[in-house]
């Protein structure tokens, strides 16, 4: 895992690598998003559930506005209780075309990536996804006793 220093929506900065030997789910979503505004409640139930020594959700808004304006978004749509992260220069995720120099890659939105217990990109899932279905968590499970 490249080193990746994250902006905490609320203030703050949050190394990637501090997870470590967690599966780390990283969500990239935007308040323009459909799909993400339904999907960010289901990650908060999922962060709410999951060990916090097992799992960590991080979602990482690309929006392009200040930060107090996606915190007034994730209020809109219920979401009080998920640590989220902010990315409006593109330094951490970019699309194909304009992707050469950072980590990760948008394909669409939302997209997420499965990070391993060893900090590698297990792989990715474009599109929303309900995180508290069966076999998401059996997904998610599978590369937390890898």
């Amino acid at each position: 895992m490249p080193p990746i220093v994250l902006q905490r929506l609320g203030g703050g900065r949050t190394e990637l690598s501090s997870f470590v030997g967690k599966v780390v789910l990283v969500n990239f979503w935007a308040t323009w998003c459909p799909p993400c505004r339904r999907e960010l409640p289901i990650l908060e139930r999922l962060q709410q559930t999951a060990d916090p020594r097992q799992l960590e959700v991080v979602p990482i808004s690309i929006d392009r506005t200040n930060a107090a304006a996606v915190v007034a978004f994730m209020r809109d749509i219920g979401v009080r209780r998920l640590q989220s992260y902010h990315d409006p220069e593109g330094r951490i995720a970019q699309p194909p075309a304009t992707a050469d120099t950072v980590p990760f890659v948008l394909y669409s939105m939302p997209i997420n990536f499965v990070i391993n217990r060893q900090g590698r990109i297990a792989g990715y899932i474009t599109g929303e996804v309900d995180w508290t279905s069966r076999e998401a968590l059996a997904l998610l499970e599978h590369y937390m006793r890898g």
